[in-house]
């Protein structure tokens, strides 16, 4: 059977790069991958999480690819063990007529072809290696993927959409720290990395001038080092964009939020009342060309998608994005509850009960889960009831440091919004805020706008009233660390 040899060649492989043989969970996903059936299907009779089977694939397909020279993955590994013979894995892939794929793979067995159609699917495969060679990978800024990661396949689907689909050209995913962005960007990249010829992850954390960035940009799909690139970033840009336009790029810039404003630069402008302006997605000083750099990469047209990773998206973004736009903006939210139970579970957590308040509490954020968790192991036993019964509750401090930086990034209108919205007991109108403060309605819808994009409220509608209200965590951090501000 063409399989049992496929299955001894791949063992091999994997015995070779690993020094171990398959297990049985490998074993499992090659076999459902041979008979066309889905991850969900071996991960339910395995007892673990789909996402866990596919990482355990994509494993499985890289240790392949890198034997092979092929991109492998799901879709086409039958495909590719079936339309070699022995004689085209010998030469293709240089293995040696006397390893004869190491003496197990004989592909011929169910599926004979003739020396005409042989040599047909041998220049085929030369032709594809040539005009789709693997994407060049720049990923020194990219976390690590993780090896547990909990489902996020709607988001997954999303994401994959607008850029495979809609051809999106800027995608800004933001949310706050903690909520899992980097980690799905991470995690979509082998998904969609055979559709571009680059695949680049940059971190602005140190906030380095757009010349800077450009630079290494071209540089690295120019494959080419220290380039005498012209100092005017203008020109710099018109050259980014030809390369963009020629291959098709991926481009991540991670924390974008380094060279956006914190509200304290705004504060002389919100203090003398001038006319009221959107306090997030402002640059820093020297750090507005930026925001050219985003404004074009969104409007003319190119192969390539850039994706911006931030606490607060730009300014720029709401320029453009609408259903039928090549600019999109995914504001993240927290796990759902059911995945969110799943963590809890992994992580020993007791008072089964009680869970669903605490992930009410904690946003479903998966870092912020697990910040808790420990600290529920550490004092309590693993007992959330316990935990919960201590009011006001307990913050440690790698979570509060967390909340202490994006509160810092906020306007004094925001914060004085913040205090008035944490003292309702409930959602509350605009009219209603606008009763009890003494902010003009432009400066306080600017506010509400903001504080919405920064993640900080929650809008629900009831009876055709939008109604706005403060996140738990964030009214227990203001009455807690702030005093009540």
């Amino acid at each position: 059977m063409i399989f049992n040899e496929v299955l001894k060649f791949v063992d091999e492989i994997v015995f070779d790069k690993t020094g171990k043989h398959l297990d049985s969970l490998q074993k499992a996903i090659l076999r459902a991958t041979w008979q066309g059936e889905k991850y969900s299907k071996v991960a339910q009779e395995y007892h673990c999480t789909k996402f866990h089977v596919g990482n355990v694939a994509s494993n499985l397909w890289q240790l392949i690819s890198k034997e092979l020279n092929e991109k492998i993955h799901k879709s086409n590994f039958r495909a590719t063990m079936e339309r070699y013979q022995i004689s085209n894995f010998s030469n293709v892939f240089n293995l040696g007529v006397n390893n004869c794929l190491k003496g197990h793979i004989n592909l011929c067995s169910d599926n004979t072809h003739s020396p005409e159609t042989t040599q047909k699917l041998f220049t085929t495969q030369i032709t594809n290696e040539n005009n789709t060679p693997l994407p060049k990978l720049d990923l020194r800024d990219a976390p690590d993927i993780k090896k547990i990661f909990y489902d996020r396949s709607t988001e997954l689907t999303t994401l994959k959409t607008w850029i495979l689909k809609h051809r999106c050209r800027l995608i800004t995913v933001s949310g706050i720290s903690g909520i899992g962005k980097s980690t799905i960007i991470r995690h979509l990249i082998p998904e969609i990395e055979s559709n571009f010829d680059h695949i680049i992850w940059r971190t602005l954390r140190t906030s380095p001038p757009l010349s800077v960035t450009l630079k290494n940009l071209i540089e690295i799909i120019s494959n080419e080092t220290e380039i005498n690139l012209p100092n005017n970033t203008d020109t710099q840009l018109s050259m980014l964009i030809e390369k963009l336009r020629d291959m098709r790029c991926l481009i991540i810039l991670d924390d974008v939020q380094q060279i956006l404003s914190r509200g304290d630069f705004l504060r002389n402008a919100t203090q003398t009342r001038i006319a009221p302006t959107l306090f997030l997605g402002k640059y820093k000083p020297g750090y507005e060309n930026y925001g050219n750099l985003f404004k074009i990469i969104g409007e003319i047209p190119h192969n390539s998608c850039f994706i911006l990773n931030s606490w607060e998206p730009p300014l720029e973004i709401f320029n453009f994005t609408d259903n039928d736009s090549a600019v999109r903006l995914f504001q993240l939210t927290g796990l759902t509850e059911k995945v969110a139970r799943e963590m809890l579970k992994n992580r020993g957590l007791l008072d089964e009960e009680k869970w669903q308040e605490l992930i009410n509490f904690y946003e479903g954020s998966p870092q912020w889960l697990k910040l808790v968790g420990q600290t529920i192991k550490n004092l309590f036993g693993g007992s959330v009831a316990q935990y919960l019964s201590y009011q006001p509750l307990f913050l440690c401090d790698e979570l509060t440091n967390l909340l202490q930086q994006h509160f810092q990034r906020l306007s004094e209108l925001e914060k004085q919004v913040l205090c008035q919205l944490s003292n309702q007991p409930k959602s509350v109108s605009v009219s209603q805020i606008l009763e009890k403060s003494q902010l003009s309605s432009p400066e306080l819808f600017q506010t509400l706008l903001s504080l919405e994009r920064r993640s900080w409220i929650d809008k629900n509608l009831e009876e055709n009233q939008t109604l706005f209200i403060v996140k738990p965590i964030f009214i227990h951090y203001i009455e807690q660390i702030i005093n009540r501000c």
